[in-house]
C-alpha cells in the first residue's frame, strides 16, 4: 500500500502550469540572476517535533534569501555551483547543513530556512524493537553533532513538472553516511494567486539514522543498530500578491517517518507537519 501511496504522490498533476524559463536556476520559484534578493514573511504557524520532550519549532519569521550568479548561487542555506546541461537540464554541486540538529536544538542555524524545503518491508525493512522502556527527555541527551553536507543536484524542468534528484554526503566527518532524495513540483495560476503542489521521497543511511536517534551508550539498555529510513513527503503551497512588494502565503506540509525511526524512543510520533499563514515583505 505503501508503494501504491508514494507512486501517487509523485505523479504528474493535470493542469496548466506556470513554469519558468528554461535557464532558471535550481530553485522552487523563479529568480533574477546577477543580484540579491531578501524578503521576510510574517505570520503564524509552526513545525512539529516528534521527539520525546522535544518542543513544536515556531514558524512566526522567515527570511528567503538567495542570489543566483552564472554559475554561483546561494539560496536559503544552500550554497552551490551550476552546469547548463540542456536547456531543460541543470546540474549544481551543494552544499549545506544537515537538517537533524534542528530537531534538538531549536535556535539551531538550520532551521533558520525550515519554512523553506520529511510499511512496506521492501523499503524499509524489518523493525528491531528495544528491549524496554525507558524513561527519558530530549534535554538529557548528549550533544548531537552539527553536519555539513555536500553533493550533486540534478534538476529537470517539463513543461508540466520539475524534477529534483540529489545526493548529499558528510564531509564534516560527524555521521559518515548520506542521504539522497528525489523530489517532483508543479506550479499553477489562477485568479486566487499562484499555487504549487510538490512532493519528495528521501532517504536517510543507517549512519545517519543511528547518530542522531540511537540512544547514548550512558543509558543501560540492550540496542540494535537503526535502519535506513525512507520518508515520502507533500506540500502545498500559495502565495497571492497585494502589491510589487507584498504579497500573503500559506503552506502546509507533510513527511512520513518510518518504523526506522519510530522504533527509536527518541522519536514519539510518525510525522512532522509543518504550516504558516502570513504576509511576505520583499526589501530588494
Amino acid at each position: 500500500m505503501r508503494l501504491i501511496f508514494i507512486f501517487l504522490t509523485l505523479l504528474p498533476m493535470w493542469a496548466m502550469a506556470d513554469q519558468c524559463t528554461a535557464n532558471t536556476p535550481p530553485s522552487t520559484d523563479c529568480a533574477e540572476t546577477g543580484r540579491w534578493q531578501f524578503s521576510l514573511a510574517i505570520g503564524a504557524g509552526h513545525r512539529s517535533n516528534p521527539l520525546l520532550g522535544g518542543r513544536n519549532f515556531p514558524l512566526n519569521l522567515m527570511p528567503d534569501l538567495n542570489y543566483y550568479g552564472k554559475h554561483w548561487f546561494f539560496d536559503n542555506g544552500t550554497l552551490g555551483y551550476s552546469w547548463v546541461l540542456a536547456d531543460d537540464l541543470q546540474l549544481s554541486l551543494i552544499s549545506r547543513l544537515n537538517e537533524e540538529k534542528g530537531y534538538f536544538r531549536r535556535h539551531h542555524l538550520s532551521n533558520v530556512f525550515t519554512g523553506q524545503v520529511s510499511g512496506s518491508t521492501a523499503f524499509i525493512g524489518p523493525a528491531q524493537k528495544y528491549q524496554q522502556n525507558i524513561e527519558l527527555s530530549v534535554a538529557d541527551l548528549a550533544k548531537r553533532p552539527t553536519a555539513v553536507d555536500a553533493g550533486w543536484q540534478l534538476d529537470w524542468f517539463t513543461p508540466l513538472i520539475q524534477w529534483k534528484l540529489n545526493w548529499l554526503h558528510d564531509v564534516s566527518g560527524q555521521y559518515h553516511g548520506q542521504h539522497a532524495s528525489i523530489a517532483a513540483s508543479h506550479g499553477w495560476q489562477n485568479q486566487y494567486g499562484h499555487w504549487q503542489l510538490s512532493s519528495a521521497l528521501t532517504w536517510k543511511s543507517s549512519q545517519l539514522i543511528d547518530t542522531y536517534y540511537a540512544l547514548d551508550q550512558s543509558f543501560e539498555a540492550e540496542l540494535d543498530r537503526l535502519n535506513h529510513s525512507w520518508q515520502p513527503e507533500l506540500k502545498l503551497s500559495w502565495n497571492y500578491p497585494l502589491t510589487r512588494d507584498w504579497s500573503m502565503l500559506a503552506f502546509y506540509r507533510y513527511r512520513w517517518l518510518d518504523d526506522a525511526m519510530t522504533v527509536s524512543p527518541l522519536v514519539t510520533e510518525n510525522s512532522v507537519r509543518s504550516w504558516f499563514v502570513g504576509v511576505s515583505y520583499r526589501f530588494f
